[in-house]
């Protein structure tokens, strides 16, 4: 495996992770994190859970069957007043004194009850709003999705951004140090004077700091990434820049601005059904309720404790609830709801023309980025040509040590330029892709 750059941070591109092997390109990075990101699986769980909450809905229209069964014991102290004994007959004062004696009373019931509702409004309504809200769960994922692919490759470019700009103070540490050595030369010859020659190293010193400040600066970017795609601590990510600067590819994306593909948007439509339904269960509170009962239950009573005789009392009928009065407490509810959806539609109509908005600054963005990369290109051929040519001069005698340090620095200005104008179209090809809600097409980026 190459690694063409940075030798001192090797470590931290050697592996992409434990289960991605190789360069990671954006797009492996894109579907490591949509797959392993804490955010996107708990989106996932929401899915799931709002699936379970409309299950639990459809559930209350389902038979219903609950089971009961019940024992007791009741204490007894019967008094008969002897003036009923005057009052009956000689045959029946003996049932009187078994009624006086008894003083205890068993009571034994078992029963299963049955209900089915057969018709709710809030019931057809409530089910149709927990579907409208596990899709409202599906578009914040996919909304999280797009969010997750934004970051993830804004911070891939900036890694790329500063691995250019570590090339580009390497190449230069790597020229100047050939000149250095000239100079060190040309001094003992006293052809230059000291000055001259301890100026270099200052210039060849600050150069050194600038590489270790970025290098620390590529190792926290490498471990946000980690962090943001979550990655384990001990994992490894392998990013090679050259060929993202080598193979990048100037023609212009087209993509269609249509708004319904947006999700923010989309979530925002969902959002005013559910409201929309939740204006209608307001109002289905003003329908009446039937539902059938059938209940079958046997009972025992017995002065001792042997419940030996069971008696059956099955039950069937219909139950039927009509809402007549509630003091305006309905009415109220259902204005609170209409309001609600009201000022959701403001926000719909605030959000349109906010993306409309988003999409023409995205647009005109790329397009001033692509026709600024034409310049610096050219600028950097430039460059690349005076550099060579002072190079030379200095070699022969016909430029000096400041005339080379200049050139040094401007070389190096105009490459580092052309490179990071290529992350500028990167970054303005993102914003593009989630103006338009296709940020998704970065899954599939070499």
């Amino acid at each position: 495996m190459k690694v063409r750059v940075f030798v001192p941070v090797v470590l931290f591109f050697c592996l992409f992770s434990q289960s991605v092997r190789g360069e990671s390109d954006l797009g492996n990075l894109v579907n490591y994190a949509l797959e392993h990101s804490r955010n996107i699986k708990k989106s996932a769980m929401q899915i799931e859970e709002a699936g379970f909450k409309q299950r639990e809905i459809m559930a209350q229209g389902l038979p219903q069957i609950e089971g009961s069964a019940s024992y007791s014991k009741m204490m007894l102290n019967i008094d008969i007043p002897e003036s009923i004994y005057g009052m009956v007959p000689e045959t029946y004062k003996p049932i009187l004194d078994q009624v006086a004696n008894i003083d205890k009373m068993f009571m034994g019931s078992v029963g299963v009850q049955v209900t089915q509702l057969i018709y709710s409004q809030s019931y057809l309504v409530g089910l149709q709003t927990a579907k409208k809200s596990k899709e409202l769960y599906s578009i914040l994922k996919l909304k999280n999705e797009e969010e997750l692919i934004e970051e993830v490759a804004g911070g891939y470019y900036m890694t790329v951004s500063l691995m250019l700009q570590l090339e580009t103070v390497k190449n230069s540490l790597r020229n100047l140090g050939k000149i250095h050595e000239i100079a060190e030369l040309t001094y003992k010859n006293d052809l230059i004077k000291e000055t001259d020659v301890n100026r270099l190293k200052v210039t060849i010193t600050n150069l050194e700091v600038t590489k270790e400040t970025i290098e620390n600066a590529i190792k926290t970017q490498i471990n946000y990434l980690k962090a943001l795609s979550g990655m384990p601590e001990d994992s490894t990510i392998t990013i090679n820049a050259r060929p993202f600067i080598e193979g990048f590819d100037s023609t212009p994306i087209s993509v269609d601005f249509q708004i319904e593909n947006i999700p923010s948007y989309m979530a925002l439509m969902k959002q005013a059904d559910i409201y929309k339904q939740q204006t209608r269960l307001s109002k289905a509170t003003y329908y009446p309720t039937l539902a059938a009962f059938g209940q079958f239950k046997y009972s025992s009573y017995n002065t001792e404790y042997n419940l030996n005789k069971w008696n059956s009392m099955p039950t069937i009928g219909l139950s039927l609830s009509i809402p007549i009065f509630k003091s305006g407490a309905t009415n109220a509810k259902i204005k609170q709801a209409v309001l609600k959806e009201q000022q959701l539609n403001e926000d719909i109509s605030q959000t349109r023309d906010f993306l409309a908005v988003d999409f023409q600054n995205s647009s005109s963005e790329y397009k001033n980025a692509m026709n600024l990369l034409k310049v610096q290109k050219e600028n950097k051929e430039l460059a690349k040509k005076v550099y060579s040519q002072t190079i030379l001069q200095y070699r022969e005698g016909m430029a000096s040590l400041a005339d080379v340090l200049n050139i040094n620095s401007e070389y190096l200005q105009a490459n580092n330029s052309y490179n990071q104008q290529i992350i500028k179209c990167k970054t303005s090809e993102i914003k593009i892709l989630k103006s338009t809600g296709n940020l998704k097409q970065l899954a599939n980026t070499k």
